[in-house]
């Protein structure tokens, strides 16, 4: 708890920054996150219409994932240290670079170009979310919970507008403007951390992290956070059964349309994130900044049911609502998850976050892996249950344990 006291106390005497620039961080962000879900869908049908193989396709998926690795693989080794504003700078110009190249080059240069392009962006996105959230706590101070509610909430907006878009401009421009169009969202979004010139890091961070050596896995044992991490990539790995599992699902209840299911269950659960997001969150906030380990597990809980929901569930209102209680625990669960990590010190909140994107995006990319390989339509109902019931059953004991923690700190103190 010593260290939880030392991270927040400093972040308070930091000076944050003002309402107008977080509003204009928030929203350039926003912006580079519609352009990131333009590369999610636009990319891999990219790719499978250049030349119909499904393993080119997939390589798309597993560089994306690879160079995300790779990205909290650099953050768990220097996020410590490192300038955050230069970073996240960087990674927006090289995401631009890449994307600017692959909309101008001939033809035959753009199919070597594609995948080194998809791992420089999987590693800056990384990148930039990680040293982003560790970076939270001194750019809002007491407006800390607020900014990552609306961090949720915003991404699942422009998630859903980008991938919307994604049906609309690649019929009307083609694939190169939209690959310019995805390299201008990042271009300004570095413009406008250039302009803002906001602090990001406490004074003494850098010589904090450098002093020490240790990586993060004994800070979080330490400060009582290893579980959380563990069942966040868990859950990554449960997660994978309902990407792959929601096309198989239209085709059995719309054979004719099988994308009309996809987008609705998609809508749905994007409409129950926003409702966590700047409903939820703001009424539950005491007992989330009291709390947030048992309310991110049972958060944890509600999406995993929620998924479930929506393949063993009859009838669409059922499925629908199911998945916007997904939606609403996928949410809760990735704000207070930020919120446990962010209550470390300043010097030593980048390594963690850093380790935190190995973990997701290694377990999420290990899902994807093995539900493409062993599952059949004729039982996805039963792998997606699987899948989300281990992290479900893991999640219940860990909220039981950690509400225990918090009560008997309670009669302590």
């Amino acid at each position: 708890m010593g260290a939880v006291a030392a991270g927040t106390g400093t972040a308070r005497r930091t000076a944050a920054a003002s309402r107008r620039q977080l509003a204009v961080l928030l929203t350039a962000k926003t912006i580079s996150d519609v352009g990131y879900a333009l590369d999610f869908i636009c990319l891999s049908v990219f790719v499978w219409e250049l030349d119909h193989s499904a393993l080119d396709t997939g390589l798309v998926s597993v560089a994306l994932y690879a160079g995300a690795i790779a990205g909290g693989r650099l953050g768990h080794r220097y996020g410590d240290r490192w300038d955050r504003r230069r970073v996240m700078i960087g990674a927006d110009l090289a995401r631009s670079l890449m994307l600017a190249l692959l909309a101008v080059l001939p033809a035959g240069a753009q199919n070597w170009w594609l995948y080194p392009a998809v791992m420089v962006i999987g590693s800056g996105r990384s990148v930039f979310e990680a040293t982003l959230s560790a970076a939270t706590p001194v750019l809002a101070g007491p407006r800390t919970p607020s900014v990552n509610s609306a961090l949720a909430g915003l991404k699942g907006v422009a998630f859903m507008v980008g991938m919307g878009l994604a049906t609309v401009l690649v019929p009307l421009a083609g694939y190169r403007w939209v690959f310019g169009l995805d390299a201008a969202s990042y271009a300004l979004s570095a413009a406008v951390l250039l302009a803002l010139r906001l602090r990001m890091r406490e004074p003494d961070g850098p010589a904090a992290g450098a002093r020490e050596r240790a990586g993060a896995w004994p800070l979080l044992v330490a400060a009582g956070l290893a579980g959380l991490v563990a069942l966040r990539g868990l859950d990554a790995f449960g997660s994978a059964s309902q990407h792959v599992g929601l096309p198989l699902l239209g085709s059995e209840l719309r054979p004719d349309e099988p994308a009309v299911v996809s987008g609705a269950v998609w809508g749905a659960w994007a409409a129950g994130l926003l409702l966590a997001s700047f409903v939820l969150r703001p009424l539950a906030k005491r007992i989330v900044d009291r709390a947030p380990a048992p309310v991110y597990c049972v958060a944890t809980m509600v999406m995993s049911l929620g998924f479930i929901g929506v393949f063993w569930l009859d009838g669409w209102w059922p499925r629908l609502l199911a998945a916007a209680g997904a939606g609403l625990g996928d949410a809760l669960s990735e704000i207070t998850y930020k919120q446990s990590l962010q209550q470390l010190p300043d010097g030593r909140r980048g390594r963690a976050f850093g380790l935190s994107q190995i973990t997701v995006n290694a377990g999420f990319m290990s899902g994807l892996l093995v539900t493409s390989l062993v599952l059949q339509p004729a039982w996805v109902a039963q792998w997606v249950l699987l899948l989300h019931g281990v992290p479900l059953l893991v999640a219940g004991w860990m909220a039981v344990t950690a509400t225990r923690a918090v009560r008997s700190a309670g009669a302590l103190s």
